[in-house]
């Protein structure tokens, strides 16, 4: 029985640190795939999309004159605000994005919003991708269920913009990793397990595994016996 249970452990142990190890090799390959693609938008935009959460690029277009929302309930530094978000026009790309540009600080009166102006020039905008879904847990029915204001948004939905715009949407989700509007601060960071990570991992479980068998072979050894004399 004893045998038995080490063996299972074992088995778990190699299969994790194998499944990492093809991880590794995986994200790597992707990386570079991405890496070839970063400079044609178009290809890159081809890409399979789940392939592109938290990869970073470049974007060169054209944020679109009055079209934007506060983000609410955000905080920064201690400090409360909005994150910014516009709908952008990428060169090359058929679909329109929505891109978040970052942190905005509130006044003290909430029923005030910032004074915003985006720039009416083509931009470079250094940021990454967020797929599926655009929020995370929120108590709102609504995006823009806010007591004064309909461009403040209580959570993202791609529904709610592609409902509510005339122009087809990205579903993917693009976030400034620079600063694009003065006085607007990125600060989102994509949680992505890089290859290195995943090969620790994979050294990680094959040494517990290899602990496990070493410990269960002197535990289960039987012991000599002394002389007799």
């Amino acid at each position: 029985m004893v045998i038995f249970a080490v063996v299972l452990v074992m088995s778990v142990c190699f299969r994790l640190s194998y499944w990492q190890w093809q991880r590794a090799f995986e994200k790597q390959a992707q990386l570079a795939m991405l890496s070839e693609h970063r400079e044609n938008q178009r290809l890159l935009m081809n890409t399979n999309t789940e392939l592109l959460q938290g990869a970073k690029t470049e974007l060169v277009g054209q944020l679109v004159p009055d079209y934007w929302w506060l983000l609410d309930n955000q905080i920064l530094n201690g400090q409360i605000g909005y994150d910014l978000i516009a709908l952008f026009n990428a060169d090359g790309v058929d679909e329109h994005f929505i891109i978040n540009l970052g942190f905005v600080a509130a006044g003290a009166d909430r029923s005030q919003l910032p004074i915003i102006e985006l720039p009416l020039e083509p931009i470079e905008v250094k940021a990454q991708f967020k797929i599926g879904e655009w929020s995370g847990f929120t108590l709102a029915k609504y995006p823009n269920q806010s007591a004064h204001h309909r461009n403040v948004l209580q959570y993202l939905e791609w529904s709610f913009f592609s409902r509510e715009l005339s122009v087809a949407v990205s579903p993917l989700l693009v976030i400034a990793n620079r600063t694009v509007v003065t006085g607007v601060t990125p600060h989102y960071k994509a949680v992505v397990m890089s290859p290195d990570k995943h090969r620790a991992y994979a050294l990680q479980w094959f040494l517990i595994g290899l602990s496990a068998g070493i410990i269960a072979f002197f535990a289960t050894r039987p012991k000599s016996k002394e002389l007799i004399r």
